[in-house]
Order: structure tokens, then C-alpha cells, then sequence
């Protein structure tokens, strides 16, 4: 998983230097919303597959970008963007094709990167402006989750309701959930609270008290730390269905004691992973990636 990491911070930087239109978050322009996942990128030794995949599963339609070499598109919904996918090889020794990378709204790109040295973090992809992003960078957590940074280019996205195809949520997975709040309040100014989702405690992270993501317990066995996105749908076992009709794989199914049977984790054809939930609370509103 780990020269997974390098070899898609290799390919995100030669795919998105040469792409010169949107290529990030439709947002407000100098609206910014610290902690808020603002996009996710898809790295995918197939890009094809993973279009077909992500179309039959989730309705997605996508658009290609212009003079990006490595086959960026934009994943689209109907309501407006969803993520970005783009080709990259899959490193020898890795064990899937695929990886998701979620990208979290800082106001300032290089004292991010500071701050993750300062706290044992590693920086894989030193702080970069692209023209029609912005300026990310992309970081190994002290605990070895990989994610980004971004400071849009066209500003963040305001908070609205998520709708069907939407990032609705994301969790960290961790064996050190105290140590991960900690840093990730540091690094994106989130208020750290003890709370329950899908029937199961968290450690919460919030903005402008929205909650934007959480962090759960690992086993002690995990490798790792990992970051999950979760895709809003309407019908879990729906869902599901075409998951597998299509080459996909259910890594967990839903069960009542998590979000009363509407949560699910699921791999691509390629191996990424992403969860899907139903929710119907409109009352909540989690930080949307759009």
C-alpha cells in the first residue's frame, strides 16, 4: 500500500501539470471552509473500467479534461461535480489498482506541510499550484493515512444538503483515534468531540459545527491508518446489487447494528475502496465534497 501511496502522488502531479481547466471543487470565490473535504481523486490503473463501474453503480457521467495526459476526467452527478479519476500504474508488489484521496480544505498549503513534518507526518507530494485547482499538496499521517490538502483555486464549496451521488461522509480508521484528533485538529483547526454514527462511537471532527468526518478504532492489527469516503445512495441493497453485477466485490455487508443496515463498504474492479450509506435525517448536514 505504500509504494501504492508514492506512485499516485507520481501520477496526480504528471496528470494534473499539463491540465489547464477545472480540475477541483466548484466553489465560492474567497469563501474557505478549513476541515471541509472538499474533492476526492480517483487513481486507477483502468480508468475505463472505473468509469463504467462508477456510472452503473452510482449514475455517475463523466468529462474528460483537455491536454491532461493521464486521462483526467471529472465524475459528475446530477447536481454538479463529484470527484476526479485519472490513470496511474499499478506499482509492482501492489496488491490492488485503485486508491481513493481525499482532499481537505487548509487556508494555507505550505504551513499544512509544516505542520505535518513537525508532528511526524511525511510530505509526498510537496505543496504545488496548478492552474484550475489550486494549490494541494498530499501528506502521510504520523499513523500512516495518506491524504490531501487543497486551497481551491475558485474557492471551497458552501455547505448544502448532500443529494444522491454525493461524498456524504468519511472516517479515519486508526488504532490511535486520541493521537489522530490531535493532529488533525492542528492541521485544519476541527473541534474533536466523542460521539456515535452508524450505531458505533467516534471521535468526531467539526467546522462551524458541522460534522465533517470521523475517526474510528482500528484493530491492533491494522497495518495502518486508512481514510474511507462514503457515497450517498438511496437504496443500499440496490446498491449492492450492482456492485457486484458490474466486477465489483461487498468487503462488508450491512448489518442492523451499523446505521440499521444502511451502511455498506465496497472495492471496485480495481480494488479501491468506498463505502455506501442511506441516510434520510435531512437535519444533519456532513460536509459535503462538492
Amino acid at each position: 500500500m505504500r509504494r501504492f501511496a508514492a506512485a499516485f502522488v507520481a501520477a496526480m502531479l504528471f496528470s494534473l501539470h499539463a491540465a489547464a481547466s477545472a480540475l477541483g471543487p466548484d466553489g465560492d470565490p474567497g469563501l474557505r471552509l478549513p476541515g471541509k473535504v472538499t474533492w476526492l481523486d480517483l487513481a486507477t490503473e483502468d480508468p475505463a473500467s472505473a468509469r463504467a463501474f462508477y456510472g452503473a453503480v452510482f449514475g455517475w457521467k463523466f468529462r474528460d479534461i483537455e491536454g491532461a495526459p493521464a486521462s483526467y476526467a471529472i465524475a459528475e452527478n446530477g447536481s454538479g461535480k463529484v470527484a476526479g479519476i485519472f490513470r496511474h500504474a499499478r506499482p509492482i508488489g501492489a496488491s490492488v489498482g485503485g486508491r481513493w484521496l481525499a482532499l481537505i480544505s487548509v487556508p494555507d498549503v505550505m504551513r499544512a506541510a509544516q505542520l505535518v513534518r513537525d508532528r511526524g507526518g511525511q510530505v509526498l507530494l510537496a505543496p504545488k499550484t496548478v492552474a484550475g485547482r489550486g494549490t494541494h499538496a498530499v501528506f502521510r499521517d504520523p499513523e500512516g493515512a495518506v491524504f490531501g490538502v487543497l486551497a481551491a483555486e475558485g474557492g471551497d464549496p458552501p455547505d448544502t444538503p448532500v443529494e444522491e451521488g454525493d461524498v456524504f461522509w468519511l472516517d479515519l480508521f486508526t488504532t490511535d483515534p486520541a493521537k489522530a484528533g490531535a493532529f488533525y485538529a492542528a492541521l485544519a483547526g476541527y473541534q474533536v468531540d466523542r460521539g456515535e454514527i452508524a450505531g458505533r462511537e467516534r471521535t468526531l471532527l467539526s467546522t462551524n459545527g458541522i460534522a465533517r468526518a470521523g475517526i474510528a478504532q482500528a484493530p491492533a492489527s491494522a497495518g495502518h491508518a486508512e481514510w474511507l469516503p462514503y457515497i450517498l445512495v438511496a437504496d443500499v441493497p440496490t446498491t449492492l446489487t450492482r456492485v457486484r453485477e458490474n466486477g465489483g466485490r461487498v468487503l462488508l455487508s450491512p448489518r442492523p447494528e451499523l446505521l440499521d443496515g444502511q451502511l455498506a463498504v465496497i472495492a471496485d474492479r480495481e480494488g479501491a475502496i468506498i463505502g455506501v450509506v442511506s441516510w434520510s435525517n435531512e437535519g444533519m448536514l456532513p460536509g459535503a465534497a462538492r
